[in-house]
């Protein structure tokens, strides 16, 4: 290999790293408000309605913008996409630091979506143009992970980092980072001609966007599969992402750092599960039930800790490690979505499986908030609502009816012959 190949070879290593590090990034900036709830509570005098949605303008924003993205960034390419999204996060998470008022941090959540919705369609761009299609489905599924542990940083760790400096710095510290960390994508990026040549040679090519987008949304399969998707993410992103800390918290009397680090047992358990179930899928050659053993699994080990809080600690954080590593199946809905679609359109397909996933999420996260003020007794202390166990209990029961609706939904997709995951 000679000095130059040895030096290409690095260099594309060093891009995928860096995507993979905003990936992971913007993951620990999504959960954040999960070990901070009681906080945005008692900062902007809000219920946890209104935290639910504070939480939900992320959604707002990063929902909409998934097919422009990626139309940006075909046109534009990543080096320009992925390092002004670094900066926006990093931006939205200091307004979010910093802010007063409930509108202004609103305006932080709403930069962070924007910057976020970035990360893994840039990720699916570099592995997919900077490496063999062999190695493809190998890296987005260590991306995934990578992302995973973010998330499980975003929780435990986090709550650790905020108990020692305060939320309000920790959340700065992430924003200083993010802004860095995109002028450091810029630099780098700078160095490989590759971005350039493909934006040149994308951009002449004639792309059928619209057609594509007709095709995948007139099936009616595209959004029952994307429902399905959306019913099962819904335990890790509602649970895990946002309401489980308090519930467990108060559920189980242990402190918010004992609380945290059992959700991030359910992202580690999404690390570990993300290519057990790809692999199992392949093996068995089909999706739909690998799917529903994920979705069957998701449930039994979900049900104890949300309705038999008297278990031990230790066993509340081995089910929500289960629940991660079924929950994990979800992963292959993308994969269903490219293949009940033609191959031409099969990026906008799993662009419009994340859209709708995302987009359920922005109407699921403020309605647990509902559910928990609409069965508040009136209890306060330190002028913050205290919710009872069976006020988490009421809200919380929209998971467990979400993961059955998604096992039958999955009855009324028509899966294709069997063929291996290409995403």
């Amino acid at each position: 290999m000679s000095q130059m190949t040895k030096k290409a070879f690095s260099l594309k290593w060093v891009i995928w790293g860096l995507t993979a590090m905003f990936y992971f990034y913007e993951f620990v900036l999504r959960v954040s408000p999960g070990v901070i709830t009681s906080e945005l509570m008692s900062s902007f005098g809000i219920t946890a309605s209104t935290v639910g949605l504070l939480t939900s303008f992320y959604i707002y924003a990063y929902a909409p913008l998934q097919i422009p993205v990626g139309l940006m960034m075909d046109h534009l390419g990543v080096k320009k996409v992925l390092s002004l999204a670094s900066i926006v996060c990093g931006s939205g998470a200091l307004v979010f630091a910093v802010a007063k008022y409930f509108a202004i941090a609103g305006l932080g959540r709403i930069l962070i979506g924007a910057g976020s919705s970035v990360a893994f369609i840039a990720m699916v761009y570099v592995s997919s143009h900077w490496f063999d299609a062999k190695k493809r489905a190998f890296l987005i599924g260590i991306a995934n992970s990578l992302a995973m542990l973010g998330a499980a940083s975003g929780t435990g760790p986090l709550a650790v980092l905020i108990k020692d400096f305060g939320w309000r710095q920790s959340i700065s510290i992430f924003g200083f980072f993010g802004i860095f960390l995109g002028i450091v994508i810029y630099i780098i990026f700078k160095f490989d001609k590759k971005d350039e040549k493909i934006e040149k040679k994308t951009a002449k090519i004639e792309r059928n966007i619209f057609e594509n987008l007709m095709q995948v949304i007139s099936k009616k399969t595209s959004w029952i599969n994307g429902i399905a998707a959306l019913c099962l993410y819904m335990t890790t992103t509602i649970f895990a992402g946002l309401w489980g800390t308090s519930f467990v918290r108060t559920s189980y009397g242990v402190s918010k750092e004992v609380a945290g680090f059992a959700m991030s047992m359910v992202f580690a358990g999404w690390l570990v599960g993300g290519p057990l179930m790809g692999l199992f899928s392949d093996f068995i050659g089909q999706r739909k039930f690998a799917i529903r053993i994920g979705v069957i699994g998701a449930l039994i080990c979900l049900l104890p800790v949300i309705y038999f809080p008297f278990i031990h600690i230790y066993l509340v954080y081995i089910l929500l490690f289960l629940v991660g590593v079924f929950s994990s199946a979800e992963l292959l809905s993308f994969s269903l979505a490219i293949e009940l679609n033609s191959f031409k359109a099969k990026a906008t397909a799993a662009a419009f499986t994340n859209f709708v996933i995302s987009l359920g999420d922005a109407i699921f996260q403020p309605l647990v908030g509902f559910l928990l003020d609409s069965n508040w007794d009136g209890a306060m202390s330190g002028g913050i609502r205290v919710y009872k166990v069976i006020d988490y209990q009421i809200a919380l029961t929209c998971l467990p009816l979400t993961l059955i609706i998604s096992f039958i939904l999955i009855f009324f997709i028509k899966e294709k012959s069997s063929k291996k995951i290409s995403t």
